[in-house]
């Protein structure tokens, strides 16, 4: 990616001018965001600052443009990006101001802002329903989905969340009829249909405790361990589902034609795409098979 040398625009980063601020800033940032980085040589945090953005445009593939303005060389821009103290950090996007940050900052604040400009509104709701996934907070989750509709009502997106948060809720009925609403060639609209899928069949089975109990007593029975799997993968206990179906896999592969296996790869489709715990078991998975 590019870098600015020597005072040269190169690439993604480029110095902030008087001159070409109208031009660089405000009508390229009609195509893609441009986020402002006020430093001066003699404030090291604003320097530090700058480089941990460089590094930022390379991780973003150059989603955004990366701004450098000298305030040593020019203070004339902070008066009208109200710029008060060093570093500061101003993003504008559509030829207006969008963003802003003043101090030192946290990577993770800098990922936030540049993520609001560069992530599309599925991929910023995902983002955020991730926090609230991983505490099982799902009344929370449905409650951030359920604002995202009201601005957005035909968003497949957001309507294939609606879905699965109704499912994971016990709210098996309204979940289906979101789905039925849902184009099947809608992208995520399989993994909610799974997970309906295991909810059902698990929905006859007795409790998790159970389950256990009868596996634990007969650990060579492949009813018990499907069974107490299927169970665990319905109430999103995944690794230790995964973990059971994989000891099916190993131990009886004609059990249900292989079900331990299916099971697996059934799971995987819960997990969804980029999910380090499916990525461990598909390895472990593919170690036993060849």
């Amino acid at each position: 990616m590019g870098r600015c040398v020597n005072g040269q625009d190169t690439g993604h980063v480029f110095n902030v001018t008087r001159e070409n601020f109208q031009t660089e800033v405000i009508e390229a940032s009609r195509d893609h965001p441009v986020v402002l980085i006020f430093f001066a040589p003699q404030v090291p945090s604003s320097t530090e600052l700058a480089q941990t953005l460089r590094q930022m445009v390379d991780a973003y593939s150059g989603a955004f443009r990366l701004g450098l303005v000298d305030m040593s060389q020019d203070p004339g821009l902070a008066q009208p990006m109200r710029v008060q103290g060093l570093p500061s950090i101003r993003a504008v996007q559509d030829g207006g101001l969008a963003g802003a940050l003043d101090g030192p900052q946290t990577e993770a604040a800098l990922r936030q802002l540049i993520d609001e400009l560069t992530l599309s509104s599925s991929e910023l709701l995902r983002e955020q329903l991730e926090q609230f996934m991983q505490r099982k907070d799902y009344d929370g989750a449905l409650r951030l989905v359920r604002q995202a509709l009201k601005e957005e009502p035909n968003n497949s997106a957001f309507l294939i969340e609606f879905a699965d948060l109704l499912a994971l809720t016990g709210k098996v009925e309204d979940a289906g009829k979101v789905l039925e609403s849902i184009p099947e060639s809608t992208e995520g609209r399989s993994r909610v249909a799974r997970r309906l899928d295991v909810m059902e069949r698990a929905n006859g089975l007795d409790g998790v405790n159970r389950l256990r109990k009868a596996y634990q007593s007969a650990p060579t029975d492949s009813e018990a361990c499907y069974s107490l799997a299927l169970k665990l993968a319905a109430d999103t206990e995944y690794e230790e589902a995964l973990e059971l179906a994989l000891t099916l896999l190993m131990n009886d592969r004609a059990y249900g034609e292989d079900a331990g296996r299916t099971l697996m790869l059934q799971i995987f489709e819960l997990l969804g795409k980029g999910s380090g715990l499916a990525q461990k078991y598909r390895r472990k998975m593919f170690n036993f098979l060849h």
